[in-house]
Order: structure tokens, then C-alpha cells, then sequence
């Protein structure tokens, strides 16, 4: 019964960030730049792909021990962070230092969701 309460946590949280997202690429991101809030606008699609890629990950694969879900979030962080070091070579795309720490943070605050939504169903 765990499992299916957390499951449950887990998709109304990835269902919460997806929405978000979608918010923020059709309206938010543009306001942000006409605000010349450059920072937030640059690295918030970065922090939002580690929470959607946690999130899902999680789900497809069915993890619920700390250390499974802890193992996702560093792969997955580190798989953006590759990405972005790699950018450097790829034409047309910027490598950006805020990048890689909006990714981090958004994988630590993913990390942090989880570890708390496991800890509330099992108390």
C-alpha cells in the first residue's frame, strides 16, 4: 500500500512540474526577459529538466530505497552536466557555468521532495 501512496505522491509532483514547465516556456521565460531578469530566464529550463528527468525516472523504474533515488539524481544531474560541458564543441549552442548549477539544484531539490514525500508515507 506504501508503494502505491508514494507512486501516487511522485506523479501528482511530476504532474505539478510538468504543468509548470509548460507554463514557463509558453509565458513566463518571455516575461522574465522583458523584465531582464536574465539569470532565472537563462538556467530555469536547466533546474526544471533535472526535476522532470528525476521525477519520471523514479516512476518508470519503480524506485522507492533512498539509495536507488539517490543514485538516479546524481546520474542524472551529472548526465546534464555532461550535456552542457559538451556544448562547447556543438555549433550554435553556449556553454553557460549557471547552467550547471541550476541543474545541481534542481537535482538536490529533487532529491529533497523525494526523500521527503518517502519519509512522510512511511511514517
Amino acid at each position: 500500500m506504501q508503494t502505491k501512496k508514494r507512486t501516487y505522491f511522485y506523479i501528482s509532483v511530476l504532474t505539478i512540474i510538468v504543468l509548470f514547465t509548460a507554463y514557463e516556456e509558453l509565458f513566463f521565460r518571455r516575461y522574465l526577459f522583458r523584465k531582464h531578469i536574465y539569470i532565472i530566464a537563462d538556467s530555469l529550463p536547466n533546474f526544471l529538466s533535472s526535476l522532470l528527468f528525476i521525477f519520471a525516472v523514479v516512476i518508470i523504474r519503480k524506485q522507492h530505497t533512498n539509495r536507488e533515488i539517490l543514485t538516479s539524481c546524481v546520474s542524472i544531474v551529472a548526465g546534464l552536466i555532461l550535456y552542457e560541458v559538451a556544448q562547447i564543441w556543438i555549433p550554435g549552442r553556449v556553454f553557460d557555468f549557471k547552467d550547471i548549477i541550476a541543474s545541481l539544484i534542481g537535482g538536490v531539490i529533487a532529491y529533497s521532495i523525494i526523500y521527503g514525500i518517502n519519509k512522510q508515507v512511511t511514517a
